[in-house]
């Protein structure tokens, strides 16, 4: 029988799962980088003249490009 101190059994059974999480959230974070220019942008309407357009900024209200109104995003 192998003899195994109290204090490596410890730090693998704590350290086994913290690593399968590090591991999940670099692969989730590379994966979202990743991600379309298409889903990561905002689309406006512009409630002035009725013009649509995405900019790809999180903002919550933007410009319109053709008339300079204040919208809020229609979809994020």
């Amino acid at each position: 029988m192998i003899a195994i101190d109290l204090g490596i059994i410890l730090m693998i059974y704590v350290s086994g799962p913290l690593l399968v999480i590090g591991l999940a959230a670099l692969f989730y974070s590379l994966r979202a980088k990743h991600r379309p220019m298409r889903a990561r942008e905002n689309i406006y309407e512009c409630s002035h003249c009725s013009h649509v357009y995405a900019f790809a900024r999180n903002r919550p209200m933007d410009r319109c490009p053709r008339c300079g109104n204040l919208n809020e995003a229609v979809r994020s």
